[in-house]
Parts: C-alpha cells; sequence; structure tokens
C-alpha cells in the first residue's frame, strides 16, 4: 500500500477463505456417517461402511433412485448428499437338482422354491469314475458311476447370499463335496433305470383252468 503522496508503502497479506462445499452422507437406514467440509476442486474421502442389520453395503450413490455409483476421484463443485444402497442378505438356500440315472443325458436345471431371491443352475457335471471328465448334455449316465454336480447360485438384484449361508441341497442339509461363496457340488451316484412293468390279464370267456 501507498500513500497519496508517495511518502510510504506498506504491504499486507489479505487472507481470503477458501470455497468449501458439504458432502452428505444418508445411509438409508445404516448407521450415521459424519458429513465433510471439501475445499472447491478438492476431492472427498470415502468413509468406512455403514452397517445395517441383515443388510450388506453396496456402495455410495450421487441419486437417491441408487442408479449412479459415486466415484471418489471427483473434484467437489457444490454441496452434494450421497445415497448407500443395501442388499437384503440371504442366510438360507434350497435347490433340487435332478439326480442321475443310468442312460440318462445329465440336466443343468435346478429347482429353487417360490419366492426365492436367487437362482441356480448346474453349470458342470463331473465323472468321478473317469478322472473327473466334464460331461456334456450329450452324454450319458452310466449306472453305478459317482457324479458330482457343480451348481451356481445368483442372487437377484438387491439381495446377496451371505458367505456363511446355509445350504441344503435335495433335502441334505449343508452339504459340500465342493464349494466356494456361491457354489456348492453333490455328489450322487448313477441309479438304474426304472423297469417298466405291465399286467397282462387274461379273460377265460366262461372256461376253467390256471391262467398264469
Amino acid at each position: 500500500i501507498t500513500t497519496a503522496d508517495g511518502n510510504f508503502t506498506d504491504t499486507c497479506v489479505v487472507t481470503v477463505a477458501p470455497t468449501t462445499y458439504t458432502v452428505s452422507f444418508d445411509s438409508n437406514g445404516g448407521s450415521a456417517v459424519t458429513a465433510q467440509t471439501i475445499e472447491a476442486g478438492q476431492k472427498g474421502t470415502k468413509p468406512a461402511d455403514p452397517t445395517k442389520a441383515n443388510y450388506a453395503f453396496a456402495g455410495w450413490y450421487s441419486d437417491s433412485g441408487l442408479t449412479q455409483a459415486f466415484d471418489f476421484n471427483t473434484p467437489i463443485s457444490t454441496d452434494i448428499t450421497l445415497y448407500a444402497k443395501w442388499n437384503e442378505i440371504i442366510n438360507s438356500v434350497t435347490a433340487t437338482v435332478t439326480a442321475p440315472v443310468g442312460g440318462e443325458h445329465p440336466s443343468f436345471t435346478v429347482t429353487v422354491p417360490d419366492g426365492a431371491h436367487y437362482t441356480a443352475v448346474v453349470y458342470a457335471w463331473y465323472d468321478l469314475n473317469n478322472n473327473g471328465a466334464h460331461l456334456t448334455n450329450s452324454d450319458t449316465f452310466v449306472t453305478g458311476n459317482e457324479y458330482q454336480a457343480r451348481i451356481h447360485f445368483t442372487a437377484n438384484t438387491g439381495y446377496e447370499i451371505a458367505n456363511s449361508a446355509s445350504y441344503t441341497i435335495n433335502g441334505t442339509p449343508n452339504y459340500a463335496a465342493f464349494d466356494t461363496a456361491e457354489q456348492r457340488g453333490m455328489n450322487f451316484v448313477a441309479t438304474a433305470p426304472a423297469v417298466t412293468t405291465y399286467t397282462v390279464t387274461y379273460d377265460a370267456n366262461g372256461g376253467t383252468g390256471s391262467m398264469a
């Protein structure tokens, strides 16, 4: 700063407060998350995941309809609210596989209870009597051979199968010859095909005698 007559000059420092914005978090029924104050052009910090009983946290979204996942590398240029998405946890899974019958082709269809929030399919059959050979839908089961069905489970949108979920396959609880988070295997011994029988009835038309 210089006076009008030029006799005095000095310097002053003017500090301008930076523009800041608030990032708020709507946990949609989960545990509270503290809002953040972010300088313009800077990035927010991803907070620790909130928790909610019987639900799994599925990320932060920039819209209440939960269609746009938020990227925490995005520079902040206005006040925003982020919304938590949740998947309901499935703790119990039940499925029925068509057991192998000698002479028949493998079935890759899996039946789940009505109203279940997941689907399932046999993604592979293996012949355990033939070094685990992979069967195709054109192969046939051999009576007495042992086979393994590998079953893949997929949760519907808005749901998630818990890593600790209990599985019941063909009425057998917690069976897992092979398992990962959402896959299970069950062993079967191929049964003999059912024998079709018929009855022959004789009408003697008034005669007598054995008709066995």
